[in-house]
């Protein structure tokens, strides 16, 4: 997609932390030695995503400087009130499309997409695009079914698990092809129970 003249396409995720990050680096890179060796051609294994840092897909829109200030204001009200978790990944799968990716347990699936649902109605009068309401790590993307049958046996067992404690907001560099965090806003962990309670001095 091409961007106008002072717009930059940015993304908006949740992210493992560094080990999370690594570890799924690490897979990715198997697979792609995998594919290399099955299917020997100029490509050397590279399928869509392979170089992509691990993240949850939540949402993404364009943007100039003033309307992503605009959003980050009203993500950070948004978030004021939502608590961090542990979350854990704990097998693979694959969608119909051809993505390869990491699952979430049944109680990780159903604290991401909440969170991810309350990001979304923060942020969608941004004209937002790749709303994602599924959350998982991709591996790979666009894989023919070959291709599937290799991260099948391959990749088997995972265990996968990072505090949740925000989301990370990442621009897209057209020169590496790749995303880069350049904010992260964090939960903020507050209660509503002492909204509008009176206090008595005695």
């Amino acid at each position: 997609m091409v961007m106008e003249v002072g717009v930059s396409k940015y993304s908006f995720v949740f992210q493992p932390d560094a080990a999370g990050i690594d570890l799924v680096a690490g897979y990715k890179q198997r697979l792609r030695t995998a594919l290399a060796e099955r299917f020997p051609d100029k490509s050397k294994g590279w399928y869509h995503s392979c170089n992509s840092k691990a993240h949850v897909t939540i949402c993404a829109f364009g943007a100039n400087e003033e309307k992503l200030a605009l959003a980050m204001v009203e993500l950070q009200k948004a978030l004021c009130y939502e608590h961090s978790q542990y979350v854990y990944f704990d097998h693979f799968a694959a969608f119909a499309g051809g993505a390869f990716y990491i699952a979430p347990t049944v109680h990780a699936r159903s604290y991401l997409r909440d969170r991810a649902r309350k990001v979304i109605r923060a942020l969608d009068r941004f004209d937002l695009m790749e709303i994602s309401d599924e959350p998982h790590i991709s591996i790979g993307r666009r894989l023919e079914p070959e291709k599937i049958a290799v991260a099948d046996e391959v990749l088997r067992t995972v265990d996968l698990s990072f505090m949740c404690s925000g989301v990370h907001v990442r621009r897209f560099n057209a020169d590496l092809g790749q995303y880069e965090v350049i904010d992260f806003v964090k939960f903020g962990n507050q209660s509503k129970e002492n909204i509008g309670q009176l206090s008595f001095k005695f």
